[in-house]
């Protein structure tokens, strides 16, 4: 406790990297602690069959900080270029660059498909009127005290269930609790084969942050740390954060505090919250998530390396994404295919990752879907995340203000205090707080 830091940032993911990055040159003493063992958060990139694939975030979007900061630190880009949407339904895939054949194809009776195209081409006029260049326009705030529930009301049940799943797959969250607005950028935008919103990280989403942990100075990033309370010390107006490391206990003195750890573990770890906060933050929703990487040889099925996104119902999972279809990697062999399944509705498993028993059974729910692959599998790595990102909900939007509203000298960075959500959302609220950090100490200090 003999050193007082001017910053503790506790969480290590994008918000706690990025607000470290933000603050570099102020001459303030920045430490950051995060109990992992790297930086990086729900970003992190595994090599699977020598492939780099990202176990949680996917995609950086374009005109955001996270697209930003991969100029800004040299990190490769290559853009999504979608041409096909896919659904699974009733044992049946149909993937298709047309919505009317990919509809026809399905083992749905005949007002199901009428319905379903129906909903498709509201959903794309929508789209439309509210996006521009892949971009949502300022029109489409009137959409974010609203649900997607709404128009799901009288359909058939198994096109229910296909649009469900579609909108669990791409956003997460369940039609009744999603934003209008928001479902339009995490799923109207596959349907659209949406070619001008996103780009992928050659290296994996985890080079960002592994990146601006390089440009810190040396200690800023205290792993295997992991925070168990904050508390202000007023005899010494002094924040303690106490932590426990591998070889012990540990306390940190700070003047500021930046609390950049999932939204459920605030409360947690900061006792004594005013009752504006507490309320704040239990209007967020962050649930848990499961996903499954798998790498594929498509050479011997090129069809199958052309899928973007696909809606599965029936299986482990929700959704199947591929972030470069019909295009190879630089240092990737031409027909070698990523995909990620994301199992939103799965939640939270634990242990997943070492259960080969539990992964070899979604590994089958995928070749349910892509049968050609069998035998073409060349690895698999499964992932799952306590708290998934903070969910896009008229909520959260009604209490943003007060999330993102500091107590005392505790600032409050994340996905869950962003207009959005996801690392691009948490790298924008680190430039946020890093400023008012910037703006609450003293120039003297600063230049020290």
């Amino acid at each position: 406790m003999s050193t007082v830091h001017d910053v503790v940032v506790v969480g290590g993911g994008p918000a706690g990297v990025g607000t470290a990055y933000f603050l570099r040159g102020s001459g303030l003493d920045v430490r950051v602690v995060e109990a992992a063992a790297e930086v990086g958060g729900r970003t992190k990139t595994v090599h699977v069959a020598g492939v780099p694939a990202n176990t949680g975030a996917l995609f950086v979007y374009r005109d955001t900080m996270s697209e930003s900061l991969a100029t800004e630190l040299g990190l490769r880009l290559i853009p999504f270029r979608p041409t096909t949407y896919g659904i699974h339904v009733a044992g049946v895939t149909s993937v298709s660059t047309d919505d009317d054949e990919l509809v026809e194809r399905l083992p749905l009776p005949l007002r199901g498909k009428r319905q379903l195209r129906e909903f498709m081409a509201n959903v794309l006029d929508e789209y439309s009127s509210f996006t521009a260049d892949g971009a949502l326009s300022r029109a489409a705030d009137s959409l974010e005290d609203h649900t997607v529930a709404d128009s799901l009301t009288g359909l058939d049940p198994q096109v229910v269930a296909i649009l469900e799943a579609a909108i669990k797959g791409g956003a997460v969250g369940k039609p009744q609790e999603l934003s209008a607005k928001y479902a339009l950028r995490y799923f109207a935008s596959y349907l659209a084969r949406e070619k001008n919103n996103r780009l992928y990280l050659v290296d994996g989403m985890q080079a960002i942050p592994q990146a601006m942990v390089r440009r810190l100075p040396e200690h800023t990033v205290q792993l295997g740390t992991r925070v168990t309370e904050v508390r202000f010390d007023s005899e010494a107006d002094l924040y303690r954060i106490h932590a426990t490391t591998p070889t012990g206990s540990l306390t940190l003195s700070s003047r500021q505090v930046v609390m950049a750890v999932p939204s459920p573990l605030v409360a947690q770890l900061c006792p004594g919250l005013p009752d504006w906060k507490s309320r704040a933050l239990a209007r967020v929703k962050t649930p848990g998530s499961t996903t499954l990487n798998i790498v594929a040889d498509a050479n011997q099925c090129p069809e199958v390396a052309q899928w973007s996104f696909l809606t599965t119902v029936g299986t482990r999972f929700d959704a199947i994404i591929n972030p470069l279809p019909g295009v190879a990697a630089p240092g990737t062999p031409p027909g070698i295919v990523r995909f990620v399944c994301y199992g939103n509705t799965a939640g939270h498993v634990p242990g997943f990752s070492d259960d080969p028993a539990l992964i070899h059974e979604w590994v089958e729910d995928f070749l349910k879907v892509a049968p050609a692959l069998r035998g073409n599998i060349l690895g698999v790595h499964g992932q799952s995340w306590e708290h998934c990102f903070s969910l896009l909900t008229p909520e959260r939007a009604q209490v943003l203000p007060e999330l993102q509203r500091p107590v005392g000298r505790v600032h409050f960075a994340g996905d869950y205090t962003s207009a959005t959500a996801g690392s691009h959302g948490a790298y924008a609220e680190a430039h946020r707080v890093a400023e008012l950090v910037r703006q609450s100490v003293p120039d003297s200090l600063q230049r020290r």
